[in-house]
């Protein structure tokens, strides 16, 4: 991975810059979230009980403006025309052995042009040049290719397959493991 960067502003992209997530931002989420049960589906395996305005607001509560960056670091996505398109999270830190994993939710409207692709470059810039993480892991459902695709144009190598794991739309799928 390349740890130069040919913005003067380190978390923009050509097309895209991340922010702190703020507490507001988690009304468009839960909208996205109430009209994209597909999509919740391939973050979180399985279908999750529908969330309340109260628990969503809850949520960005507890990591808006980078709080309890120690759990988990949340990064809105926008647009450099200041659009949200999504947003992305670095978690299961593991800091002695130098492992982490991300989440991210580009919003539907927003899928298939690049905007995860280089949002996640420059996470994971930062998780490798200045947080000292030595291993990037990815966990998908075998079903989700997009995440598939995604994870082998960023170079990673399939590195394990837990089968029969994630139970969903009444079957049980096999989970796979990447690694960076």
């Amino acid at each position: 991975m390349d740890n130069s960067f040919k913005n003067k502003y380190y978390w923009q992209g050509k097309r895209i810059r991340l922010r702190p997530m703020h507490v507001d931002d988690f009304q468009l989420w839960l909208a996205e979230e109430q009209s994209d049960s597909e999509g919740v589906r391939f973050l979180n395996p399985g279908m999750t009980l529908p969330k309340s305005k109260h628990d969503a607001q809850k949520f960005a509560e507890r990591y808006a403006e980078f709080n309890n960056r120690n759990e988990r670091i949340m990064f809105s996505i926008e647009t450099l025309d200041g659009e949200l398109v999504g947003g992305i999270n670095i978690h299961s830190m593991n800091r002695r052995n130098g492992t982490f994993e991300t989440g991210t939710r580009i919003y539907r409207a927003f899928r298939g042009q690049g905007f995860g692709f280089e949002t996640k470059i420059i996470v994971l810039r930062y998780a490798f040049y200045e947080m000292r993480f030595q291993k990037y892991n990815i966990h998908c459902v075998e079903t989700n290719q997009a995440m598939i695709k995604h994870a082998t144009r960023l170079g990673c190598k399939e590195e394990g397959r837990i089968r029969r794991h994630i139970y969903m739309n009444g079957r049980f799928y096999d989970e796979l493991i990447f690694g960076l």
